[in-house]
C-alpha cells in the first residue's frame, strides 16, 4: 500500500512539474512576475504625479477617499502643469518637503488606485492649455477612452525608457498599462506590441515578450502589402521602400523572439530560437541589412554548426562595432583566438554565449530608440499639445529627481543644513513637516 501511495505521489509531482513547463503556464508565471515588479518605490511618485494631473479635470466625485486628497492633488497638478511654459517657477527645499509629507499621507491611496479611472492625459492637457471653446468639449469615453489611454501609455513608455530620472521601471509601468487587445489591428498596434516585447525581454520576462512578438509576426505575415510609415520613421529607414520596411520589421520581430526563446530553458525553445534566427538572417539578407545584429547572429549560427572560418569572419566585423565597450571587444578577440586554436568539438563557449549575444541586441535597440526624436515624430503626426506634453514630462523628471533627492536620508540632512543657514524659522518649519 505504501509503495502504491509513493508511486501515486510521484506521478502527481511529475504531472505538476510537466504542467508548469507548458507555454501557457510559463506565460502565467511571467504575468505574476510583472505584477510584483511594479511594486516599486520608483514607480509610486511617478504614479502620484500622473494621478494628480489626470484627476485635476475630473467631473466626478470618484470616492470619499479621493475627495479627502483632492485639494492636495490639485495643488501638485498645478505645479506639474504650470501655464507659463517660458518661465517655469522653481520649487524650494521646503516645497519638496511639504509635497513629500502630502505624498506619504496618500501613499496607500496612490498604490491601490488605477489612474485610468480618471480622464485621459490628452483631456487634461486640452483643459489646461487649449482655448476656451476646446476646453468645453466632452471627454473621450467608453472604448475610445481605452484606445486613447493605450496609446498614451505606449508613447510615454517609449519616451521615458532612456530617461536617467524615470527610466526602465517607469517605462515598464506604462507598458503594463497598455492593452494591445483594445486597439484595432494596425501599424501602431504592431509597433506597440514590438516595443512591449522588447521591454519585457529586457526585464527577463521572456514568455510575455514571446507572446507579444508572436502576435506581431502573425499580423505581419497576413498583411504583407500594408503601408508602414511610422516604422520607417522610428527605425530611420527613409531609404527603404514599403516592401523593404515590411521585411525589415518582420526580421526584427523574428530576431527578438529568437532571443526570448534562446534565454528560455527547454530544449524545444532553443530549437525554435534557431528557426527564428534563420528567418531573421533570410529577411536581413533580402534587404541588405549588414550591422552588429546580423554579424552576431551569423556568428552564433556558425558556432552552432561548427563552421569556424565563417564564424571568425563575422566576429572580425563585430569587433569594429562602436556599440561595444573595450572589454567586450577584448572578449571577441578572445573568442577569435579560441576558435583559431580549436580543431574539433563544440566551438560555442562562455566567451561568446547567449548572454553576450543578447547584450549586443539590447544595445542595438537602445541605440535605435535614442535616435528617435519623439517630439518631432508626434508633432509631424498632428498629436495635439505635443510641446506641452514634453514640458510636463520634463517637469515630471525634475519633480521626481528632486523629491527623491530631498527626501533621502542624506538629502534630508543636507536640506536641514541649508534651511538652518537661511534662518531658524525655516528650519523649525521644515522639522515640523518631517515630523508630521
Amino acid at each position: 500500500m505504501k509503495k502504491l501511495m509513493l508511486l501515486l505521489v510521484t506521478l502527481v509531482l511529475i504531472s505538476c512539474s510537466s504542467e508548469e513547463k507548458t507555454d501557457a503556464a510559463l506565460l502565467k508565471l511571467d504575468k505574476k512576475k510583472l505584477e510584483k515588479s511594479l511594486d516599486s518605490y520608483k514607480i509610486f511618485p511617478y504614479k502620484f504625479g500622473k494621478i494628480a494631473i489626470r484627476s485635476s479635470v475630473t467631473k466626478d466625485t470618484i470616492s470619499e477617499e479621493y475627495q479627502k486628497f483632492k485639494t492636495t492633488l490639485d495643488k501638485i497638478s498645478k505645479r506639474l502643469m504650470r501655464h507659463d511654459l517660458s518661465n517655469p517657477d522653481k520649487l524650494s527645499v521646503l516645497d519638496y518637503l511639504s509635497i513629500y509629507r502630502d505624498y506619504k499621507k496618500m501613499e496607500n491611496f496612490i498604490m491601490k488606485t488605477d489612474e485610468d479611472m480618471f480622464p485621459t492625459l490628452v483631456d487634461a492637457l486640452r483643459v489646461t492649455y487649449a482655448d476656451s471653446i476646446s476646453r468645453k468639449l466632452p471627454y473621450v469615453s467608453g472604448n475610445n477612452k481605452k484606445i486613447v489611454e493605450g496609446l498614451e501609455h505606449a508613447v510615454l513608455s517609449a519616451i521615458v525608457i532612456l530617461s536617467k530620472d524615470l527610466g526602465k521601471e517607469v517605462s515598464l509601468y506604462e507598458c503594463s498599462k497598455t492593452d494591445p487587445n483594445v486597439l484595432p489591428d494596425s501599424e501602431l498596434k504592431a509597433l506597440l506590441s514590438y516595443f512591449r516585447g522588447f521591454l519585457f525581454f529586457e526585464k527577463k520576462l521572456y514568455y510575455l515578450s514571446e507572446d507579444e512578438i508572436s502576435r506581431n509576426i502573425a499580423w505581419l505575415d497576413k498583411n504583407e502589402g500594408i503601408d508602414l510609415p511610422y516604422t520607417r520613421a522610428m527605425f530611420q529607414w527613409g531609404n527603404l521602400s514599403n516592401e523593404q520596411t515590411h521585411i525589415g520589421f518582420h526580421a526584427l520581430n523574428h530576431l527578438f523572439r529568437g532571443f526570448d526563446r534562446l534565454m528560455m530553458e527547454r530544449d524545444i525553445d532553443e530549437k525554435r530560437a534557431l528557426e527564428d534566427f534563420e528567418a531573421f538572417l533570410k529577411d536581413a539578407n533580402n534587404i541588405g541589412l549588414n550591422n552588429e545584429i546580423t554579424w552576431s547572429i551569423e556568428t552564433y549560427l556558425y558556432l552552432k554548426t561548427e563552421e569556424k572560418e565563417k564564424a571568425i569572419v563575422s566576429l572580425e566585423k563585430l569587433k569594429t562595432s562602436a556599440l561595444l565597450s573595450t572589454r567586450e571587444k577584448e572578449k571577441i578577440e578572445e573568442s577569435i583566438t579560441y576558435l583559431k586554436d580549436r580543431e574539433t568539438g563544440k566551438l560555442l563557449n562562455g566567451v561568446y554565449d547567449k548572454f553576450f549575444l543578447s547584450k549586443i541586441a539590447t544595445k542595438y535597440m537602445f541605440s535605435v530608440l535614442s535616435k528617435v526624436d519623439w517630439q518631432k515624430l508626434l508633432k509631424d503626426n498632428n498629436v495635439p499639445h505635443t510641446d506641452e506634453m514634453f514640458v510636463v514630462i520634463d517637469n515630471f523628471k525634475n519633480f521626481i529627481e528632486n523629491l527623491s533627492t530631498y527626501t533621502s536620508a542624506d538629502g534630508l540632512k543636507e536640506a536641514g543644513k541649508e534651511l538652518k543657514d537661511k534662518g531658524k524659522s525655516l528650519f523649525d518649519k521644515a522639522k515640523g513637516l518631517i515630523e508630521k
